[in-house]
Formats: structure tokens, C-alpha cells, sequence
């Protein structure tokens, strides 16, 4: 028997792992589905698409056909693996605006004010430009400058500031509002992962052991008290029991379903596959949200862009100064330029978030064409829609069914048709200096609003910022309360994006963390304060 058993290696389970292991008297236990993170494309930052590209490295998730979006369904990478998606994303480390905090902390959920959580975003990080008010150092998650030298970031830069946006050097600040570069997680050319950064380091304490390819298919529940969970390991199953507590951090798909396969969940939800209700909680896999993100692509006249790499020559020598020296555009997410604007006059806080990427991409896991282009991503950061996570049948190997219900909504529409006319003012600015030619494809298509509201359909994708399928809160329709306890259970928490109750503006990896970071001190009676 452990004292902790913690449900997925992700970004926020190896950091509860890692604080719950730090006082040797707690034995804990952390189960992750996939496999170590042993391959080395997870620690190329530039490899990061052929991660996605992997069963085994990532759960090959589909949405159901968006209704309002001429019923495509949308690709949802989540990274199985130590390290989670944090193994697997393009390493954004951003935090979100600090109102969004102070919502939550509004809708009832005391403690997660932007004031609150401050501290645990702090506690983490290892920050290259030091410690100030709003960053730390010597936390176990370095975060550095973005490493390009890629000169179309400069000319992004520069074409912002030209329409009136203005420089921002850090977008974890005092303001969100600007454009410039992200910063990112990564370390001496490799990419810093959660479990890079909190579960390698300590993988010798006597008191913590992992398991991987350890796919739980249900928590044990005795009456109001989750005393255990059984899981899948090779051929066979396992259970194991946690005398103090187990924590959830499997993400907003995995956990909604984990909790579903246990009988907890919308009565309705369980009974259409025929489980039965163990605790009635309504909220189990409602609230889902994730940011929609529009995809422009704009001709190169100048031989700079990744689409320069798509020779398998030019392949081999990206591949060769890499692992000779680490560096290149194999050590760059090349997902750098950044812009957090107002879709109109009216907004008090950015409402869309840009990412500028020197590549003409088809597709996340397509190869590079060869022609030159870039690539501009704007998507809406915080949606009306609200989408769902439900069971496909009993089988704990069927994939859920996951509905994001994007578009349902004028509301967003318009956020998204603001976004796109911010992006043609942008791409049309003198700054670029002739190095942006024509709108490639749908981009081009674009005179009526018909014609963009089609663009909006056809060129979308999800930006992988999956969260709210738990959500925190006071309502009827929460599933944890501000302590992250499932309601009207006992010994079961859950900490990691599906806890979120409203979308964060901006990326999530960090938020994750912070969450995990919090969860820990929460089990274990801790309090952080706020360091000025």
C-alpha cells in the first residue's frame, strides 16, 4: 500500500509526485499510461512533430464532426509518455492574463486569485532574466529568450508595432497586451518537459516509484471513499490501494473518462453505456473548452523559412548540428513570434492570442511543402462554446467521445472574423519589407464575409489547450471544490487543466504546473506567500 497514488505523469502529476516524495515518510506511487520518455525526438525541440506523429507517444485523439464547421473532426494530440503533453507541445511558456485568475477566484473559488496562485508560478521557475515581482529563479523549470535567429520574427515584430501594437518583452508581466517573442522551456538546446524538469531528478528517492504503460481502468470507490484504482499492465491487471489520498492528473479527456468508467458521473452519461451510478456528479466531462485557432498562410519572397529544411539533405544537416552541438533550428520551437491584441475598441484585455511561425505547414504532422511561406495562427482565447466528454462504451480502450461544439455561438464568430481582419492589417504592413507575398490557398478566398466565415470552417484547427472538463467550483455543475476534492467523495483530488472552470488567455503547460504545484500544498497543509 502507498500513502499517495498519483494518476498520470503529465505536466502537473510529476510535479505533485515530486513535492508529495520530498518528505521521505510519504511513500507515493505515480502511473502513466504510456512509456518513459526515452525517445530522443521528445527532447529535440525541434522534433516535436514527430512526436505527435507517434501511437505510442501520443493518443491519437479525434473530436466528433464540428456541426459548424462543415463537420470536420479536429485532430487532439495528448502526449502519453513521462512528461505527458508536456513532452509533446511547442514549449509556449505563458501564463494567461492575471484577470483570469481573479475570475475564478470571483465564481467562488477561494484561493485562486491571480494574487494566489502568483507564488506557484513563481516556485517553479528557474527565469534566465532573474527574479523580479512576477518571475523566479531556481525552480526546477528553466525558462529562457527564444533561441532563433530567424530574421521574418524581427520583421513580425516590427510589422506589430507598425499597426499600433506595441513591443512587449514579456508576456508574463506587468501587461499582456503587445507583440514580441515568446519565451520558452528549454534548456542547453533540449526541450525542459515536466518530467524533465520535476520527475528526473528525482527518480532515486527510495519513497517514490513509478510505473509506466500503467493504464488505470477504474478508481476503487467503497461507499464515499476512493480507496484505490486498478489498472492495466501488459496482459493483465493490477489494483492498488493509497491509505491518504489519490490525485487525478490525466487531463482533460482521460480524467472526465476515468471517473465515467468508475460509475462517477452525469446519471444519463453512465446509463447510455450501460455502468452504473456509483455518485451522481452531473459536471463529470461538461464544461469542456479549448481555444479555436484560425490558420492564415502568406508566400516568403526570401529563402528563409523552415520550408527550406524540406529535402531530406537539408534534413540531415538540421539533424547533424543538432546532435553535434545542440544547437540550430533543431533546438528552437520555431513557434516564436507572439501577440496578444483586442479584436475591437470595446475589450478591457486581450481577446486574441497570435503565433507566427516561419513555415508554410499544411497540417501539424504534415511533411514542409517546399515552397517558401509562413504561417499566422490567431485564435480566440476566451470562448463562449462549451463542449462535452463522454463514453464511447464501457471498454476502458475505447476512446471517448469528445465534442467541443465549436462555433455554436455568434459571440465567437465574431471574435474569430475580428481576428482574421487584425491579421490582414498585419501581414499587409510596410515592415515586412516585400518578404510576404500572396495569401496562399483558402487565405486567399476572402472578399465577402461569407467567404471568411468559410476560411473560419475550413481553416481551423484546436490549438491543444483542452481544459474544464472538471471544473472547480461551487455550483451544482462542479466537480472539485476550491481544495481540488471531488465533490461528495473522499480521498480522490484532481489537479491539472480539466480543473480549470474558464479558459485561461493564453497557453496551457503553465498553468498546469501551477495547478499541480498548488494541489501539493493543499494535500499536504502547505501555504505559499505572496514575495514582493
Amino acid at each position: 500500500m502507498f500513502d499517495y497514488i498519483v494518476i498520470g505523469a503529465g505536466s502537473a502529476g510529476c510535479v505533485v509526485a515530486n513535492r508529495l516524495s520530498e518528505n521521505p515518510a510519504n511513500r507515493v506511487l505515480l502511473l502513466e499510461a504510456g512509456p518513459k520518455d526515452s525517445n530522443p525526438m521528445i527532447h529535440m525541440p525541434g522534433g516535436c512533430g514527430e512526436v505527435l506523429k507517434s501511437d505510442k507517444l501520443n493518443w491519437q485523439l479525434w473530436s466528433t464532426p464540428q456541426i459548424h464547421m462543415n463537420n470536420r473532426r479536429l485532430y487532439i494530440p495528448r502526449g502519453k509518455m513521462l512528461g505527458g503533453s508536456s513532452g509533446a507541445n511547442g514549449m509556449v511558456y505563458n501564463r494567461g492574463h492575471a484577470t483570469d485568475y481573479d475570475d475564478w477566484a470571483a465564481a467562488g473559488n477561494t484561493g485562486w486569485s491571480y494574487d494566489d496562485v502568483l507564488p506557484y508560478f513563481k516556485k517553479s521557475e528557474d527565469q534566465v532574466n532573474g527574479a523580479n515581482k512576477f518571475h523566479g529563479t531556481g525552480g526546477e523549470l528553466h525558462v529562457r529568450n527564444a533561441p532563433s535567429d530567424n530574421p521574418l520574427y524581427d520583421f513580425f515584430i516590427e510589422a506589430g508595432k507598425e499597426i499600433g501594437i506595441p513591443y512587449n518583452a514579456d508576456f508574463n508581466g506587468a501587461t499582456q497586451h503587445g507583440i514580441g517573442r515568446y519565451q520558452c522551456t528549454i534548456k542547453n538546446g533540449k526541450r525542459q518537459s515536466s518530467a524533465v524538469a520535476f520527475l528526473h531528478p528525482v527518480l532515486k528517492r527510495p519513497n517514490l516509484s513509478v510505473v509506466t504503460g500503467a493504464e488505470v481502468s477504474k478508481l476503487l470507490v467503497a461507499g464515499e471513499k476512493v480507496s484505490g484504482v486498478e489498472y492495466s499492465k501488459g496482459k493483465g491487471f493490477e489494483s492498488v490501494s493509497a491509505s491518504q489520498e489519490i490525485i487525478l492528473c490525466a487531463g482533460a479527456v482521460k480524467n472526465p473518462q476515468l471517473l465515467q468508467l468508475s460509475g462517477i458521473g452525469h446519471p444519463d452519461d453512465l446509463a447510455s453505456v450501460g455502468i452504473k451510478t456509483h455518485h451522481e456528479l452531473p459536471g463529470v466531462g461538461r464544461n469542456l473548452q479549448d481555444h479555436l485557432d484560425l490558420l492564415l498562410h502568406y508566400e516568403c519572397t526570401e529563402p528563409v523559412t523552415l520550408n527550406g529544411t524540406a529535402r531530406f539533405d537539408k534534413q540531415i544537416l538540421v539533424g547533424l548540428q543538432y546532435l553535434l552541438f545542440k544547437s540550430g533550428i533543431g533546438a528552437c520551437n520555431n513557434i516564436e513570434g507572439a501577440g496578444y491584441v483586442y479584436s475591437n475598441r470595446n475589450e478591457t484585455r486581450p481577446d486574441i492570442q497570435l503565433h507566427f511561425v516561419p513555415a508554410y505547414m499544411t497540417g501539424l504532422t504534415d511533411p514542409l511543402p517546399r515552397q517558401h511561406g509562413v504561417t499566422l495562427h490567431a485564435c480566440n482565447l476566451r470562448p463562449k462554446a462549451r463542449g462535452s466528454v463522454t463514453l464511447a462504451s464501457a471498454n476502458p480502450k475505447d476512446a471517448p467521445v469528445i465534442d467541443f461544439n465549436f462555433l455554436d455561438n455568434e459571440h465567437d464568430w465574431k471574435k474569430m472574423i475580428g481576428s482574421f481582419g487584425i491579421c490582414q492589417e498585419l501581414m499587409a504592413a510596410n515592415a515586412w519589407q516585400g518578404a510576404i507575398g500572396k495569401p496562399i490557398g483558402a487565405t486567399a478566398n476572402t472578399d465577402t464575409e461569407e467567404q471568411i466565415r468559410e476560411l473560419i470552417k475550413t481553416n481551423s484547427e484546436t490549438v491543444y489547450h483542452p481544459v474544464g472538463s472538471c471544473k472547480m467550483g461551487v455550483d451544482e455543475n462542479a466537480v472539485v471544490d476550491p481544495q481540488l476534492r471531488v465533490h461528495g467523495l473522499e480521498g480522490l483530488r484532481i489537479a491539472d487543466a480539466s480543473i480549470i472552470p474558464s479558459q485561461i488567455g493564453g497557453n496551457t503547460s503553465a498553468p498546469a504546473i501551477m495547478i499541480g504545484e498548488k494541489c501539493a500544498d493543499l494535500v499536504l497543509g502547505n501555504t505559499l506567500q505572496v514575495i514582493t
